[in-house]
C-alpha cells in the first residue's frame, strides 16, 4: 500500500560530488527544463507535475501518454486519452495497478483515482503543474566517499562547492550535494535530475580511469553512466571530475548510447589530476559555467585562458602538470581537435614530470 507524500521527490536526499564540479546553466534554452505546451490552445499532460506520490514527468504524443514518477526507483505510467480523461496503468516494480486522471480546463492540474491490481478500493491521485523559475540553474554534485579507513581524514569536495556558491553573484545557482556508494546508488540519485524543473549541471566527483567512474573496487562504465542521464532532457552538461575519464572512449560512448536527440555536452580531464590542481580547475570552470552563464565550450576555453595548467600542454616551469580539460560537444566534436592556445609551449623534462606527478592521483 502506498503512502501519499506530497513532497519533493527531490534531490534533497541526493548526495555526492568530486573535486570537479558539474555545472548546470541556462544556455539559450532555459525552457528546455520543461517540455513546452502545445502551440494550440488545447492543454496537454506533457510536463512536470507535483503529485500525491512524488514528482512526475509526462510526455504526451497524440492520444498516448507515458512517463515516470519518483515514488520508487522504477515507477512508470502509460495510458491513452479520451476527451480530457487519461486512463492508465502504472508499475512500481513488483506492484502494478490502474487508474485515471481528469485534466483541468486550464491544463494546470489534474485529479483522479488509482487502485492496485486485484484490489477493489480506489484512492485519490492529484497533481499540479510545476513551472520552472526564471534564471534558476542547478549544480548537482554526486560524490563517492574518498576515505578507505578511519585513519584517513574526511574529504568532501561537495562541501567546498556548496559553500563557494553562496556568494551573491551565485544567488541563482541552487546546489544539491549527495554521496553515492555504488552503481545502484549513482543511478538512484541521477534519476532525480529529471524531476527538477530548471536546467541542471551534473558533477560526478570520484576517482576516475579511462574506463569510467571508480567507486571502491567497482568501475562504472559508459553504458551504466548513459543510463544514469538518459531521458534527463533538462541536463545541460555532465562534468566528470576525476582522473583521466576524458582520455578514453567513455564520453563518446555515453553520447552514442543516449542518442542524438538528447544533446548532452560532457566535460572532464584527460590526465591523473592532483587534488589541489583539480579543485582550483573546477572552481574556475564552474564559475564560468554557472556564474558567468557560458556554455560548456566557452567555459572550457575561458578556463584555459584563466588557468593555463588546465590546457593540453604544460607551461615551462609550471608546478602542475597539464590537466587536459576537454569538452565533448553534443555533436561529438572534441575541444582537443580544435585550435590549441598552447601552440609553442613546451613540456617539462621527464624528471620534472615525474616529480610533479607525485602529487596526483585522484
Amino acid at each position: 500500500m502506498r503512502i501519499s507524500t506530497n513532497r519533493l521527490p527531490t534531490l534533497a536526499s541526493v548526495g555526492l560530488l568530486v573535486p570537479l564540479a558539474l555545472t548546470a546553466f541556462v544556455f539559450t534554452s532555459a525552457t528546455n527544463a520543461q517540455e513546452p505546451q502545445s502551440e494550440t490552445t488545447n492543454p496537454t499532460y506533457s510536463g512536470l507535475w507535483e503529485t500525491s506520490y512524488g514528482r512526475m514527468r509526462l510526455i504526451q504524443k497524440g492520444s498516448t501518454v507515458s512517463g515516470e514518477y519518483s515514488y520508487t526507483s522504477s515507477s512508470t505510467i502509460a495510458g491513452e486519452i479520451e476527451g480530457s480523461r487519461l486512463t492508465f496503468r502504472y508499475s512500481e516494480g513488483e506492484t502494478q495497478g490502474e487508474g485515471w486522471y481528469e485534466l483541468a480546463e486550464d491544463g494546470e492540474s489534474f485529479h483522479g483515482r488509482w487502485r492496485e491490481k486485484g484490489s477493489e478500493r480506489w484512492s485519490r491521485w492529484k497533481g499540479t503543474r510545476v513551472h520552472p523559475e526564471k534564471g534558476i540553474i542547478w549544480l548537482v554534485i554526486l560524490e563517492a566517499h574518498w576515505e578507505t579507513s578511519l585513519a584517513e581524514k574526511e574529504y568532501a569536495f561537495g562541501d567546498m562547492l556548496r559553500s563557494y556558491f553562496t556568494m551573491e553573484s551565485a544567488h541563482h545557482v541552487r546546489v544539491r550535494y549527495r554521496t553515492f556508494h555504488d552503481e545502484k546508488d549513482l543511478r538512484r540519485w541521477s534519476r532525480e535530475i529529471r524531476y527538477l524543473a530548471e536546467p541542471v549541471a551534473l558533477l560526478i566527483s570520484t576517482h576516475g580511469t579511462p574506463r569510467g567512474v571508480q567507486v571502491a573496487d567497482e568501475v562504472i562504465g559508459a553504458e551504466a553512466l548513459a543510463d544514469c542521464v538518459r531521458g534527463c532532457h533538462n541536463l545541460e552538461v555532465l562534468h566528470l571530475s576525476g582522473c583521466s575519464m576524458m582520455a578514453g572512449g567513455i564520453p563518446a560512448a555515453i553520447q552514442k548510447s543516449i542518442g542524438p536527440a538528447q544533446k548532452l555536452p560532457i566535460t572532464g580531464y584527460t590526465t591523473a589530476v592532483a587534488w589541489d590542481a583539480s579543485a582550483l580547475a573546477d572552481f574556475v570552470y564552474l564559475s564560468m559555467l554557472l556564474i558567468h552563464r557560458m556554455d560548456p565550450v566557452e567555459a572550457v576555453e575561458q578556463t584555459h585562458l584563466l588557468a593555463p595548467f588546465t590546457r593540453e600542454e604544460r607551461l615551462p616551469g609550471a608546478r602542475f602538470q597539464a590537466l587536459g580539460l576537454r569538452v565533448l560537444g553534443p555533436g561529438g566534436t572534441s575541444s582537443a581537435t580544435g585550435s590549441d592556445d598552447t601552440a609553442g609551449i613546451g613540456r617539462r623534462s621527464e624528471s620534472q614530470q615525474r616529480q610533479a606527478e607525485e602529487d596526483t592521483q585522484r
